[in-house]
């Protein structure tokens, strides 16, 4: 699902650039690996450099993908255990900048270095995942002639008329039209347009079944949500306050004053206003958590009726005639939310830097041959490219040198089997280095950082989040069920939904009867707070569902996934044994960025925030990643590149 664009008031004001950077060690490669870890370093000819297999390409794998195995160990090892190799390899690799996460920002802070700093820089990106483009990962599915796409993580671009000159523009450098892009998707396309119909999806103990309509619009007092709300299995008195809740027939906050109301939203959770002040039991609040997991991974009981009700949970009329003029003034029933996608999501955006700054790795120039474009990934990591990208590669150390050098140390598990033990410890230099891996790892990553901004980068929490994509031998089945989106609240997935529906270049994305298609599913595994542990924080729960996430074997969210859509789809004939092809899991442990909450984090002095001061450079060590903006979002990761690569070359 897609964030609303009000969060981003939040983070108006806040510098792009920081002053002052940290001044180096002194000490030498050598000695500060052997003060630290007991390592040497050993010499060797042949550099660094990959020999991926032939057949390598990753987008068509299917179960664990996202976090998967042989892309975390390392990383954990130093995290938990803090240990890191013995021994490194000198690959007499020396490097202009090396870039360590190879994800939209990663690749963007490549981009912007290379066309800044005359095109001829040499320029290492290091990934320990299998694939590029950290979050913005692409499924690809073949069947029955067809190639069928969706996206794994990073999924749109999201009111785009808002992007600083900086995103916009390298976007547009890499060949997207904003308006074609919106053109090209099926305007019944609801995860884009809000205002279309979607199929509420409830269980209750005495049935199941799809309740298709306008939503969205209804949760705000448009259209006919009383029929819609009596098709729905409640109780009675719960759907008459439903009624009265969605269309505003009362003040829930009368007898407050204006500066009180705003006081109450702000610090008081949505669900304790639901149930406190509306009346409301645990099934109705079931429904609106949906909403506010996909843009927070947390729900209603962490959440502030002001967080919920910008994130489009229903209920804004619901506060008096503050609520109705919101509503008469800010909301367009027919426009409520736009979005563009491509058909990958924004794998497209990944593999349009890859292609601009390896352009020998797949033919094309522009946003319309991308989808179909085919990469060679032997190309990623040739001795003659000024750009390579070297995969299944996980940074271990980085450190500021005394001759104004950054040594970056890794291990590099591409010539292992996936998850296996074969692997080499590699050593470059570098002259500069930006770090767009996530916040939380950088300060094992830089042991000689200071501690307190070691603490900033650690305060932040990703939220933990699987997105499923499902291949369906036939599509005939959601084209019966009504709409192209579900809501599920209280089911395992919270939202259903197809691949994105664009029609690009050579690629088509449709819905046929008789022909497969692509189905989308996610999940958000933090639990609901514990209501007997008031200390209990949004980031506690985001710890406690990473790790949910972790100890979740493929075979459960397979039973899940069938489990699910033979519930929903089975009256129309569906059968998951029969009729699903293949699944893909994508993982995500460390997913979206963290965005600072009402209810649990104090209104920083601007500069002064976590992420602002976590993201100070140290040496020639800067930082770009969408923690350092606690923004989760596409722009929010271009933005921080670009910040990070002024400040490299502002040195």
């Amino acid at each position: 699902m897609g964030k609303n664009i009000t969060r981003r008031d939040l983070l108006n004001g806040m510098a792009l650039s920081l002053a002052g950077a940290t001044i180096a060690s002194k000490t030498v490669l050598a000695d500060t690996i052997t003060h630290a870890n007991r390592s040497t370093i050993k010499g060797n000819a042949a550099g660094g450099q990959q020999c991926l297999p032939d057949d390598y390409y990753p987008p068509l794998k299917n179960g664990i993908r996202g976090s998967h195995k042989g892309s975390f160990e390392v990383a954990h090892d130093l995290a938990w255990r803090g240990n890191r190799p013995r021994q490194y390899e000198d690959s007499g690799e020396e490097y202009d900048l090396v870039v360590v996460g190879a994800g939209i920002s990663g690749l963007a802070a490549a981009y912007f270095y290379q066309k800044h700093s005359g095109g001829n820089q040499k320029i290492l990106l290091l990934d320990n995942h299998d694939d590029f483009g950290g979050h913005a990962k692409r499924n690809e599915f073949h069947s029955q002639g067809n190639m069928l796409l969706g996206f794994g993580g990073s999924q749109n671009l999201e009111h785009s008329d808002n992007y600083s000159v900086v995103s916009r523009e390298l976007l547009e450098e890499l060949g997207v039209d904003f308006e074609k892009l919106r053109q090209a998707m099926d305007p019944e396309f609801a995860l884009a347009k809000m205002d279309k119909p979607i199929g509420m999806f409830l269980e209750t103990d005495t049935s199941a079944n799809i309740v298709a309509g306008e939503w969205f619009s209804a949760g705000l007092g448009f259209g006919d949500y009383k029929s819609l709300l009596k098709k729905l299995d409640l109780p009675e008195d719960e759907t008459t306050r439903l009624m009265s809740f969605y269309g505003g027939d009362k003040d829930y906050l009368d007898g407050l004053s204006l500066t009180e109301k705003l006081e109450y939203i702000k610090t008081t959770a949505y669900n304790d206003y639901l149930k406190d002040k509306v009346g409301l039991t645990n099934q109705a609040l079931a429904l609106f958590d949906t909403f506010l997991r996909a843009n927070y991974a947390v729900g209603g009981d962490c959440l502030s009726v002001t967080e919920a009700l910008m994130s489009g949970a229903p209920g804004l009329r619901s506060l008096g005639w503050l609520g109705h003029l919101g509503v008469k003034l800010t909301v367009d029933p027919k426009n409520l939310y736009e979005a563009k996608y491509f058909p990958d999501g924004n794998a497209s955006i990944a593999r349009l830097l890859v292609r601009k700054l390896i352009p020998g790795v797949a033919s094309g120039n522009d946003m319309f041959d991308i989808a179909t474009a085919k990469f060679d990934y032997k190309k990623l990591d040739q001795p003659d490219s000024l750009v390579k990208l070297r995969l299944n590669s996980t940074a271990v150390h980085v450190q500021n040198l005394s001759d104004n050098q950054v040594a970056v140390s890794y291990v590099d598990k591409s010539n292992g089997k996936e998850g296996g033990a074969a692997q080499r410890n590699i050593t470059v230099k570098a002259k500069r280095c930006i770090l767009a891996c996530y916040n939380g790892i950088i300060p094992h990553l830089c042991p000689e950082l200071p501690e307190s901004q070691k603490e900033n980068l650690k305060y932040g929490v990703k939220c933990p989040l699987v997105y499923v994509n499902v291949l369906l031998r036939d599509g005939a089945v959601i084209n019966k069920a009504g709409a192209k989106m579900f809501n599920c609240p209280d089911s395992h997935y919270d939202w259903v939904a197809t691949a994105p529906l664009t029609a690009i270049g050579d690629y088509s994305a449709k819905v046929v009867d008789g022909q497969p298609a692509v189905l989308f599913m996610s999940k958000t595994p933090p639990p609901q707070r514990d209501g007997d542990n008031p200390q209990q924080t949004a980031r506690d729960l985001l710890r406690l569902g990473r790790y949910k996430l972790y100890t979740t074997p493929f075979s459960e969210y397979e039973a899940n996934v069938r489990q699910q859509l033979n519930a929903m789809f089975g009256p129309y004939g569906f059968d998951a044994d029969r009729d699903i092809e293949a699944i893909t899991v994508n993982r995500w442990s460390h997913g979206y960025a963290y965005q600072y909450m009402d209810l649990f984090d104090p209104e920083w002095p601007a500069g002064e925030a976590p992420h602002e001061l976590g993201r100070k450079p140290f040496g020639n060590i800067t930082i770009a990643n969408s923690d350092s903006e606690a923004y989760a979002y596409v722009d929010g990761a271009i933005d921080a590149a670009w910040r990070a690569v002024k400040e490299q070359l502002l040195k």
